[in-house]
């Protein structure tokens, strides 16, 4: 049976179209399929799910613990296809819509004279979700608990040393914050991830040189992803990079630009609905990045 990929994040399609590769099953839930191969972690998603950095997305027709797939079972990637052994299922890549999730693109985004009226946005959404988001407090000055406490410490150093633009001195602060929550991906991740997508969005709207934010990008996930989990590792080692999800992407696209503030919050909301486990905490993350790193505003 060959499921047919519906859309595709572009860096990954242009790795499948140069080489084959090969790898494994290293997680299933009902709608996440995740797969170890030397280019990284790839995602295979259902139709519920934001397209993600190295995923793509599938017309699926049942959940994917209801097959026969399971973990640590081989996988190839040939002639952009992914084909599982011992199984009847593979995934045909070559039709599938091309979609760029690289901030790296975004030559439109410019500084609006608005900026810290737009990402006040932002904490709106931040504030409806923070009931269940220990780190929300650090948007919007609630109570800090045990963890956020601890994120509160360390983000002078990374806020430090990405002004100053040192790279050792951010790997360090990576280093330092990662790790902070539980599950797979934890809290303080998810807040790296979207700091460094903020801080990458708000220098290609200051005109900054696009090598020079990415040398700094680069070490603070490289610091972070030695100190968490495989799975979150990958996730913020894409990050680094410049890549986010469909979701963000739109967000960063309205919050640099002069579209209405309705639809700040629109496409803020759908980060914080759609993005597993936490768009809450990319949501601050990306705050925390534009209030700390634009100068007119920086406070902190």
């Amino acid at each position: 049976m060959t499921e047919f990929a519906r859309k595709i994040c572009k860096r990954l399609h242009a790795y499948l179209r140069m080489n084959d590769y090969s790898g494994h099953i290293s997680s299933i839930t009902p709608s996440v399929l995740r797969i170890e191969t030397g280019i990284g972690v790839i995602s295979i998603l259902s139709n519920t799910n934001c397209l993600n950095p190295f995923s793509l997305i599938v017309s699926q027709t049942k959940s994917f613990t209801d097959t026969d797939l399971f973990e640590g079972q081989d996988v190839a990637l040939i002639d952009q296809r992914i084909i599982f052994s011992d199984s009847e299922l593979s995934i045909d890549c070559s039709q599938a819509t091309d979609i760029e999730l690289c901030i790296d693109v975004m030559k439109s985004l410019f500084l609006p004279l608005d900026l810290n009226i737009r990402v006040r946005h932002l904490v709106r959404v931040i504030e409806n979700g923070s009931s269940t988001q220990s780190l929300a407090a650090l948007a919007t000055d609630g109570h800090k608990d045990t963890v956020c406490e601890s994120v509160a410490a360390q983000l002078p150093k990374l806020y430090s040393a990405v002004y100053d633009q040192i790279p050792e001195d951010c790997r360090k602060a990576g280093a330092s914050i990662a790790g902070h929550g539980n599950g797979a991906t934890p809290d303080s991740d998810d807040l790296i991830e979207g700091f460094l997508a903020g801080y990458s969005a708000l220098s290609m709207a200051l005109g900054r040189s696009t090598d020079r934010t990415r040398s700094l990008t680069r070490e603070i996930a490289s610091g972070a992803s030695d100190h968490t989990t495989e799975v979150s590792a990958a996730l913020l080692l894409q990050a680094g990079e410049g890549l986010v999800n469909e979701d963000v992407f739109r967000l960063l696209q309205s919050i640099f630009s002069d579209v209405p503030y309705r639809t700040i919050t629109a496409d803020a909301g759908r980060v914080a609905k759609n993005t597993i486990p936490s768009g809450i905490n990319l949501l601050i993350g990306i705050y925390l990045a534009v209030i700390s790193q634009y100068i007119p505003a920086r406070t902190v």
